[in-house]
């Protein structure tokens, strides 16, 4: 799961800091001063002063962006663009109780710490080479973070990829000081990789498949999902290893056999698999194949959906128990506290915004203003928005980046006679790419701050793998969407 979506900061008082503050305010004031440009309705030209108000204040992040997301609750209504119900509507998307069925698994397995022994023994499968340590480590990560938080996930990771990369076996200090550069740059990587697969694995997927629900009526469910995002993660993942072990950095051939005894004693430690353990793998497991097998399930519950497979989850963590005479239950109110509440926000804010983008007319507006682009080849189209989006990225949440994109690329479809789904999708996956900066995801900040990395050695690995990522969103993104979203 991917990217500024545990913890979200907020800048400190400086000049930047005011001026951020007070630019939002006054271009929305711009907006209701000027007329609006020709052919646009004066309330979509009130959403392009929304819109830009709560852009300057998510990049600058001058307030805390689950904050900024609660802005057109309280402007929409008041400029007189939608009812304060047509408003708060989006913040109860059924969307977004799927991402919360997904924050309470995942929770629930960090509770027991299932998470830490599914990492360790896919680890201890993989050799004692350097370059099989980092693929370990790399199929470890993307596997937990389809389901439990990026952030989460490269936070337990990191300690033991630090622990395997000072037990080193390698006599020269380059070739040391390369694995562990190429070590933590593959678990912060493959974090936000392995979100790409499933729909509860980074926002911008599940406010892809929102956004197409509540504006094209096409819903993509969990299992439909998965045909296009786990081949694309795979793919990424492999391409990320090679760059990293073959290119990127000069690795030993010399074997780490500490490795191996370091994680067969972290096992040890972690003792035998608990009775909580049991419980949320058996949970864990009937939720995910429900997902994937819900298509053939709606001809005996015609009612089913995601969300409600994950609400039903959530409630039997609840009511499952573990220590029946302690009242010790799967899941503890005390630990569901700490889920990303903010994301839920942000979702809800996102997907206000694209709905007032689109029903205002603004969207569409914009599209027109693009159409120079007609009769322009659908991939070179599609290549120009995965570029602009995965270099943004870097610089802004990729929440708030779909958010705002989604709607412009649904209306410059349907302007382009393109099918919106074919420059929609790419553009939320193009959000999880962001490789080259330390601010860019949670988990670049999370091994960036460990002291064994410099900014060059990211921007270096990153800058190769965003261009990668483009060419892969491009080329075999299109095609699968082509074959399973449309």
């Amino acid at each position: 799961m991917t990217k500024k979506n545990t913890a979200f900061k907020r800048s400190s008082p400086g000049a930047l800091y005011w001026l951020s503050l007070f630019a939002g305010p006054l271009v929305l004031l711009l907006t209701l001063v000027v007329p609006p440009p020709a052919g646009m309705e004066l309330h979509a030209w009130y959403m392009v002063g929304v819109a830009t108000m709560m852009a300057i204040w998510w990049v600058s992040e001058v307030v805390p962006i689950p904050v900024t997301s609660l802005l057109p609750m309280m402007i929409v209504p008041l400029l007189g663009i939608a009812s304060i119900k047509e408003v708060t509507a989006p913040y109860a998307h059924p969307t977004i109780y799927l991402f919360f069925g997904g924050f309470m698994l995942g929770m629930a397995m960090e509770r027991w710490n299932l998470h830490k022994r599914i990492a360790l023994h896919i680890m201890l499968k993989t050799g004692v080479r350097p370059d099989m340590q980092i693929a370990g480590f790399m199929i470890a990560t993307a596997f937990l973070s389809m389901w439990v938080s990026n952030t989460a996930t490269s936070v337990m990771m990191l300690p033991i990829g630090l622990s395997v990369a000072s037990m080193v076996s390698g006599s020269n200090e380059a070739e040391n000081s390369a694995f562990s550069k190429a070590l933590l740059l593959a678990i912060a990587y493959s974090a936000s990789i392995g979100g790409l697969a499933t729909l509860i694995g980074t926002p911008p997927n599940a406010l892809l498949a929102a956004f197409l629900s509540e504006n094209y009526n096409m819903e993509v469910g969990f299992a439909q999902w998965m045909m296009v995002g786990l081949p694309m993660s795979i793919l990424m993942l492999v391409v990320t290893w090679i760059w990293l072990t073959r290119f990127g950095f000069k690795l030993s051939n010399e074997e780490n056999p500490e490795a191996r005894g370091l994680f067969r004693q972290q096992l040890t430690d972690l003792g035998p698999m608990s009775r909580g353990e049991k419980t949320v793998a058996v949970i864990f497991t009937v939720t995910a194949l429900s997902w994937i097998l819900r298509p053939f399930l709606k001809d005996y519950i015609p009612g089913l959906s995601d969300t409600i497979i994950a609400i039903a989850a959530t409630i039997s963590l609840f009511i499952i128990p573990v220590k029946q005479d302690k009242r010790v239950y799967v899941m503890s109110w005390e630990k569901a506290r700490e889920i990303p509440w903010g994301v839920l926000m942000l979702f809800g804010g996102g997907l206000t915004l694209a709905a007032q983008i689109k029903s205002t007319g603004l969207a569409g507006w914009v599209a027109e203003a693009m159409s120079i682009a007609n009769g322009m080849p659908v991939l070179l189209v599609v290549a120009f928005v995965v570029t602009v989006i995965t270099f943004l990225t870097e610089l802004t949440s990729n929440t708030a980046t779909a958010a705002g994109f989604l709607p412009l690329m649904g209306a410059l479809g349907v302007t382009l006679g393109i099918d919106p789904v074919m420059l929609a999708a790419p553009a939320a996956l193009a959000c999880s790419f962001a490789f080259m900066m330390p601010v860019a995801t949670p988990p670049n900040a999370i091994v960036f701050g460990s002291g064994k990395l410099e900014i060059k050695d990211m921007v270096k690995a990153g800058f190769a793998l965003n261009i990668m990522g483009i060419i892969l969103v491009t080329l075999v993104g299109y095609f699968l969407i082509g074959q399973f979203l449309i």
